[in-house]
């Protein structure tokens, strides 16, 4: 029998990184075998990553949507999103991978629609193919980030901050993304408390269930965090939380052989039935409707609003 899956792996920076483990950028095939055959395995970044395929393809599963990615390609994974990879035998490529703390994205306000566009968004759509004047653009950055990090000349972070940004800013003029027109006296302090917002659910969700919980932990009034939430991205706060829980949830169910009941556990749920109830209400499908047709490869019913 095979061994049950009750876990999803989590994978830190580090484990990518050969020295500095604040930045990596590297060819994929100096990642070497062992990166190839821990990607085919069900996992979550600690860290914000990029890939390019420059050669080959790829089949990418992020939560429970398989996309066949081919050459000349780019796609940004965000932290804690749950994938797994297979590649073809010929595949190259570059991956550049950082944490929050790299770009301070949680303060860097002028850059939020980057990262909700490119890292964050309704669904896992930032796929972007390169054509042959842009695919010269990016691999001179790439290229100069690379040598940063091999000489390691005084500023080389600075430097390499630097061209990750534009490298960020290309990719976003590429695929078109605007940034919610609002007032610019502010822009800069919504966009903070939003994000700050969405910090905390990633680090409350399994206790923290209502906006009024999150608000206090803001300062600020239930009612103006969900405006702030509805100005930035289109949905309330309580849709944000609702939308994190069922999504781990899907993970779960996906990607691992634990039960419904034990899945409520690990999400906070006191009343495995009552936890039932809220699934099929923003899904339509039962836990176990859900497991099935998503690892049949069928179409599994969305939420009433978008995950974000």
């Amino acid at each position: 029998m095979a061994e049950k899956r009750d876990h999803i792996e989590i994978v830190s920076l580090p484990e990518y990184a050969t020295a500095d483990t604040s930045f990596v950028v590297s060819t994929l095939c100096s990642l070497g075998p062992d990166f190839f055959a821990h990607n085919e395995a069900p996992h979550r970044h600690e860290f914000y990553t990029i890939y390019w395929i420059k050669k080959g393809e790829l089949t990418h599963t992020i939560d429970t949507v398989t996309h066949v990615v081919k050459r000349n390609t780019l796609f940004f994974l965000a932290p804690r999103q749950v994938h797994k990879m297979h590649f073809s035998e010929k595949v190259d490529g570059y991956m550049i991978a950082f944490p929050d703390a790299f770009m301070c994205l949680q303060e860097a306000a002028n850059m939020t629609g980057i990262q909700s566009s490119l890292f964050i968004n309704n669904q896992f759509s930032s796929v972007i193919t390169l054509d042959a004047e842009q695919e010269k653009e990016f691999e001179v950055i790439v290229q100069r980030m690379m040598r940063e990090m091999q000489e390691k000349e005084a500023g080389y972070e600075t430097a390499l901050n630097s061209l990750l940004r534009y490298f960020l800013v290309l990719a976003s003029r590429i695929k078109g993304a605007s940034m919610a027109a609002v007032p610019e006296q502010f822009a800069a302090h919504n966009s903070s408390v939003f994000l700050h917002f969405k910090n905390l659910i990633e680090e409350n969700y399994h206790h923290l269930k209502n906006v009024s919980d999150y608000a206090d932990q803001l300062h600020i009034k239930p009612v103006l965090l969900n405006d702030i939430s509805k100005q930035l991205s289109g949905i309330t706060a309580g849709e944000h939380i609702r939308n994190r829980i069922i999504l781990e949830a899907q993970r779960y169910l996906y990607n691992t052989d634990l039960t419904a009941k034990e899945v409520a556990y690990k999400l906070g749920f006191e009343d495995p039935h009552y936890f039932s109830r809220f699934f099929k209400k923003y899904t339509n499908q039962s836990p176990s409707e859900f497991r099935d047709a998503a690892r049949a490869g069928a179409p599994v019913n969305g939420l009433s609003a978008p995950i974000l």
